[in-house]
């Protein structure tokens, strides 16, 4: 970037308000203490500090984004109460607590937890059938906003936060495998036969929730990064890349381990990371990176067993984008010879990120097999 980019927020406020920039860097520093920052933390300081120092159009931003990720409302008010002594009438609170309102009115989503080996927080949307959505690695139910209307219409959409993210709980110890368990609970939790959609790491964790549960009716996987251990450069490079990612984040560079990952992992060009730091997600993807190393060991480690699958039933369909990278297109065809009855469809054109770059393709793409199948 050059030196005539504009100043982001905080920066900003280390001009306006040097007081309270310096009280947010130390209560953020003392927090961190304790591990990095999740998404929710990281909004809520975000959110204090902006109502301290009257930024308007900053706290308005951050309110809204709060209220369409699923953070209660009760918390983000508390966020901005607390500061002040929670009871005082001051201007800043009073201004602060009309643009939460304003934030969350007519939020449609309706948002819960459920109760698991950790809290899972999931909104809840629409009107038919149930439809969970589970995303991927370095992002979290927010994700789903360009498609998210086009499924309400037809289905009640459930958009679950992976552990780690948004109003979902994480634990000390990261292990994939709680994570089809995660899937599992919240499908059953919604009760009933539920269709399931999920993208990249998603989809493995929801592929092997159906050997947990008997409630997931229909899935879409679209690109689940297995390995089929048929590329050992491959499999190589992302140990390399993991080791570069943990350096940037070392030095707290989370938009350059953001960027090692879409460019030695998804191939993706200059000008289209540049496209995805310019979407609406790219907060929550920087306050997530620190999740991108144990994703992508447990990744690398994972490795899918045929003969777990026998008898396997459920309608099956396998996106894959046309010009996607080997690994993938490898990992579809493992599981269109594995999962009896599986369809697929390939999105021309397309990468691993259709659900931004593509979403009408995408989402016409799911409702068509969700119809017929």
């Amino acid at each position: 970037m050059s030196g005539s980019s504009p100043k982001i927020p905080s920066e900003r406020l280390a001009e306006h308000a040097p007081e309270v920039a310096a009280a947010f860097k130390q209560l953020r520093a003392a927090i961190e203490k304790s591990g990095p920052l999740d998404y929710a933390t990281r909004e809520y300081l975000m959110l204090a500090a902006f109502a301290a120092a009257g930024f308007e159009e900053s706290f308005r931003i951050h309110a809204m984004r709060a209220a369409q990720r699923g953070l209660p409302k009760a918390a983000v008010q508390q966020a901005v109460l607390v500061p002040f002594g929670a009871t005082q009438a001051m201007l800043p609170v009073v201004k602060a607590l009309a643009w939460i309102e304003e934030a969350y009115r007519g939020f449609s989503a309706e948002v819960f937890s459920v109760k698991a080996k950790i809290e899972l927080g999931c909104s809840k949307s629409g009107e038919g059938p149930p439809l969970l959505l589970v995303h991927g690695t370095t992002s979290e139910k927010s994700r789903w906003a360009p498609v998210l209307s086009k499924f309400q219409g037809r289905f009640t959409v459930y958009a679950m936060d992976r552990r780690g993210r948004g109003a979902s709980g994480d634990a000390s110890e990261h292990r994939m495998e709680l994570e089809f368990a995660d899937v599992a609970a919240v499908v059953d939790a919604i009760g009933g036969a539920v269709n399931v959609v999920a993208h990249s790491y998603g989809a493995i964790c929801a592929l092997e929730a159906t050997r947990l549960t008997k409630n997931i009716r229909r899935l879409v996987l679209y690109e689940p990064p297995i390995a089929t251990g048929t590329d050992a450069q491959a499999d190589a490079a992302l140990e390399e890349t993991i080791g570069l990612v943990e350096k940037a984040l070392a030095k707290d560079d989370r938009a350059g381990a953001l960027s090692l990952f879409y460019s030695r992992n998804l191939k993706m060009s200059e000008t289209e990371i540049a496209a995805m730091q310019r979407l609406p997600s790219w907060p929550a993807r920087l306050a997530l990176a620190h999740t991108l190393p144990r994703e992508l060991r447990a990744t690398r480690a994972y490795r899918f067993s045929a003969g777990a699958f026998r008898g396997y039933d459920i309608p099956t369909l396998l996106v894959l984008g046309g010009d996607s990278a080997p690994r993938y297109k490898n990992a579809i065809e493992l599981l269109h010879t594995s999962l009896a009855g599986s369809k697929l469809s390939v999105l021309a054109g397309e990468r691993h990120g259709a659900i931004d770059t593509a979403p009408e393709l995408f989402a016409a793409t799911v409702l068509d097999f969700l119809r017929r199948s």
